[in-house]
């Protein structure tokens, strides 16, 4: 049976395609299969930059499929070695279904307290509901050019009990430019840039060897 991983999020902008996009491809380099379960049906946001990727012949090829149902996408488990779900923009009833199945469930949050607090609501919610905690992970996304507030908000998170993944995201032009192109965060063309989207992926990595 496949690995999972949910990428979900309780409100829209945060990073959560783009999170989910740097898991699927930095397994994919490592010769995994991997399929990306879009959920969200209305934008198909990551179905729609693996048509850039497949029309730029980007390598690796990651599979990427809508679905309706939590489900649905499992049955595909004995077919890849990795399913990342791509949950939709804001926290549904299958929010829940994909934490479930998941062994790593990752929430990117901002850190302003517009994304931090309903972020850590939603982790609340998770646990309330069945999720153990230690597979909720918390990945700080779309870092703007303060070290004062990532500092608070890496805080706000570790006071809140989840684990803080390593690594940010950073709010880059380059990181567009990129998924624009059907690449992801690791795959700009400033090796800067990536090695910071690269621990972040590999905090994962460790993160779900840890909890497993």
């Amino acid at each position: 049976m496949a690995l999972v991983i949910g990428v979900v999020s309780q409100k829209g902008g945060v990073g959560k395609s783009t999170v989910a996009r740097l898991t699927a491809c930095n397994y994919a380099v490592s010769e995994w299969t991997v399929k990306i379960a879009d959920m969200d049906l209305s934008q198909g946001t990551c179905t729609n930059w693996n048509r850039r990727r497949l029309q730029n012949e980007i390598r690796p090829m990651v599979s990427v499929e809508q679905f309706v149902n939590v489900s649905d996408a499992l049955k595909h488990g004995d077919r890849y070695d990795l399913i990342v779900f791509d949950g939709a923009p804001h926290s549904t009833s299958k929010t829940l279904d994909i934490a479930k199945a998941s062994d790593l469930v990752v929430l990117p949050t901002g850190v302003s307290l517009d994304d931090l607090e309903p972020t850590i609501k939603l982790a609340h919610e998770l646990k309330k509901n069945g999720v153990p905690a230690k597979k909720i992970a918390i990945a700080l996304s779309r870092i703007g050019n303060s070290d004062a507030e990532l500092a608070e908000g890496m805080e706000y998170v570790r006071a809140s009990g989840y684990h803080l993944l390593d690594g940010v995201l950073f709010e880059k032009t380059a990181v567009r430019r990129a998924s624009d192109e059907g690449k992801c965060a690791t795959e700009t063309g400033f090796k800067s840039i990536n090695e910071k989207a690269d621990v972040l992926v590999q905090a994962i990595v460790n993160r779900v060897e840890e909890v497993k």
